[in-house]
């Protein structure tokens, strides 16, 4: 499963934690209930191989409103994820998940960059250091062709540096945050709420945001009613 994002990136669904091979299961299986199974073992509960959807739901809610969400961290999921630099920067704060990411050391980078559509090039915000207004900047299609002008221009050098023999761990400094990287990220579904109820709130960077929507679009087949009750009691904002 993949989500395409912003002009060159994606968001992709490589893993998800599923019970062992030879299980029988229920056809009604979900990722919820390796949640409620986790959450029922401290009564010593009988293990069961399909979901009670009335009980399970009504018991992932109740977890979530009291934020007993330990029992969440019984799945995990693996993403694939291309994304431009500075957001992988920003996503790698948070430090509950584990990551593997693509090295311009080993590898020569394609020439990949971010470009922001006009309307998403607003203004910086008076009233916050880091954020930008929702007004588009009046010379927006204008800083749009500069920054593709640049970003252009700097992948030429990348490329003459490294066909006049400029090691690639020297070559890459040249390109700009905006160069499209590739990462693993592996992440139980506790801490993907938190980062979720983070990176969906409206003051997050939009070009964040976008992958955090894609993720919770990945994982709401696999995890409904989790999803359910993060929307209700654990997420920040309306999604």
């Amino acid at each position: 499963m993949i989500q395409r994002v912003l002009d060159h990136g994606h968001v992709a669904l490589v893993s998800y934690m599923q019970p062992a091979a030879g299980t029988q299961l229920n056809s009604d299986w979900t990722g919820d209930l390796e949640i409620v199974r986790n959450a029922r073992v401290s009564y010593d509960a009988e293990w069961r191989t399909g979901e009670d959807e009335g009980k399970d739901a009504k018991l992932i809610d109740y977890l979530a409103k009291n934020r007993h969400t330990s029992p969440f961290e019984a799945m995990t999921f693996t993403f694939g994820v291309k994304c431009p630099i500075f957001v992988a920067r920003q996503w790698m704060r948070h430090r509950t998940w584990s990551y593997n990411e693509v090295s311009a050391r080993y590898a020569e980078l394609p020439e990949e960059f971010y470009v922001p559509r006009p309307e998403h090039i607003g203004t910086q915000s008076t009233s916050n250091k880091q954020m930008r207004t929702d007004e588009m900047h009046p010379d927006a299609k204008g800083w749009a062709d500069d920054i593709r002008r640049v970003c252009e221009a700097t992948f030429s050098v990348y490329r003459a540096a490294l066909k006049d023999g400029i090691p690639r761990e020297l070559a890459r400094g040249v390109l700009p945050l905006n160069t499209y990287t590739k990462f693993f990220g592996t992440v139980d579904l506790h801490n993907l709420f938190h980062f979720l109820s983070l990176r969906l709130h409206p003051h997050a960077q939009f070009e964040i945001r976008v992958y955090a929507e894609a993720i919770l679009n990945l994982i709401t087949p696999i995890v409904p009613h989790a999803v359910a009750a993060f929307k209700e009691h654990l997420c920040t904002t309306s999604t």
